[in-house]
């Protein structure tokens, strides 16, 4: 009797182990372009002026819940940042020809909750699989950012009489807000049930969260523009899976 209430339990346990194995939790990494749209001010700019777009570094905790064995729910946090940045053309060496511009630029930290339904192909011979997905997300920064930089344009690159600035004054608009989310690439599934995955994501903001203002002088003419930016930026990533939650556990629980 003892002995048989003993396989009951150990039965129940690694069912229950094997249902909690639908989890995985991972990791991901990633680089990330984001790009300010033109608002107000001066509709036509310098030709030594550029609008450039934001570049910075991806970082985020996966988790995703296996519904069956085409469909899965993915969701976590994400970590990055965004913002504006600015340039002006200058004299540059021909030993150096990417240098050719002076940057200013400003950013924050946007954090981001995810929530997506996932779409997976068969694995094929190599237990490789196309996998895409669609959701919602939604963003936080922070609501007291209110930033200022400046930069010199010397009066042989801006064409001044004089040595001037470039100024950018950037600021939230928007704490909380809302994105349309995507991905689609290509993972591949380990022995384990682990997976590594790239894909390229794409995150469309829903509205305004912050604002930017720059204003420099060319060729002796003053202009301001303002900008504004949605917290839309898109990522080529990398993210690592790791092995089912329960998984070993369970597989010792029925070996014994």
């Amino acid at each position: 009797m003892k002995n048989n209430l003993l396989i009951f339990i150990l039965m129940i346990s690694a069912g229950s182990l094997n249902a909690q194995s639908k989890w995985n939790l991972g990791v991901q990494t990633g680089c990330v372009t984001n790009l300010s749209i033109y608002e107000s001010g001066n509709e036509e700019a310098n030709a030594l002026f550029t609008n450039n777009q934001y570049k910075s570094i991806q970082l985020g905790i996966i988790a995703r819940y296996k519904i069956n064995e085409k469909f899965s729910i993915q969701s976590g946090m994400n970590f990055t940042e965004f913002g504006f940045s600015y340039g002006m053309a200058k004299n540059y060496s021909l030993k150096k020809p990417f240098e050719r511009s002076s940057d200013i630029s400003s950013s924050t930290c946007i954090t981001s909750l995810p929530a997506m339904f996932v779409l997976n192909t068969p694995k094929n011979c190599r237990n490789v699989r196309f996998i895409f997905g669609l959701g919602f997300a939604v963003r936080g920064i922070d609501a007291q950012w209110d930033n200022q930089d400046q930069t010199e344009i010397p009066a042989n690159e801006g064409a001044n009489s004089k040595t001037t600035f470039m100024t950018a004054e950037s600021r939230t608009i928007n704490e909380l807000s809302g994105a349309a989310t995507w991905m689609i690439g290509m993972e591949k599934v380990l022995r384990k049930g682990n997976t590594m995955s790239f894909t390229f994501q794409g995150n469309q903001g829903l509205s305004t969260i912050a604002e930017s203002t720059v204003s420099y002088t060319a060729n002796d003419q003053f202009y301001t523009h303002t900008f504004i930016n949605r917290g839309s930026y898109a990522t080529f990533a990398f993210a690592y899976n790791f092995s089912t939650f329960g998984t070993r556990k369970a597989n010792k629980l029925i070996a014994k």
